[in-house]
């Protein structure tokens, strides 16, 4: 992504105005971006979890709840707590094993961490460059202040 530097101190108050809000939209993006990013993250590391705790010794030949819904289930039993149907994106399922599944788990979230870094350095310059317009902003409200006065002054 190319960065576009222009200097504040040529852009007038109504211009100041107009690239701040570009600018906080685009901040609010990526914000949005990163949350979602980090609920990925957390469905995956649930999977995770999941993984560790179905593959357990104990855990095979147990009774479970299979969800058909967000509020419909159906009683089911784990036949082999050592295979996993992992969503592999677009409709397509694999058969993996408990080490093979957190493996595919583990390599997602190590890209989103990855996505999440370059999200937080964005964020960091958009939010910077948002504070510098804002200070211009001030900046030139102060001066027209003082223009204003100076030509009340002047007009007594």
């Amino acid at each position: 992504m190319s960065a576009q530097h222009i200097d504040l101190a040529k852009l007038n108050p109504e211009q100041l105005a107009v690239v701040k809000q570009q600018i906080d939209q685009e901040l609010q993006h990526f914000t949005q971006s990163l949350q979602a990013l980090n609920m990925a993250r957390g469905k995956f590391k649930e999977c995770i979890d999941d993984i560790v705790s179905v593959s357990k010794p104990e855990n095979n030949s147990q009774s479970i709840f299979v969800p058909l819904s967000g509020s419909l289930y159906v009683k089911g039993r784990i036949k082999d707590n050592s295979k996993f149907m992992v969503d592999v994106g677009t409709g397509y399922y694999v058969d993996k094993s408990a080490e093979e599944a957190k493996a595919f788990y583990n390599a997602k979230i190590e890209k989103l961490n990855k996505e999440s870094v370059q999200i937080q350095a964005i964020i960091k310059e958009k939010s910077q460059s948002s504070v510098a317009i804002e200070n211009q902003l001030r900046l030139a409200a102060i001066k027209r202040h003082e223009e204003q006065a100076k030509q009340q002054q002047q007009s007594q």
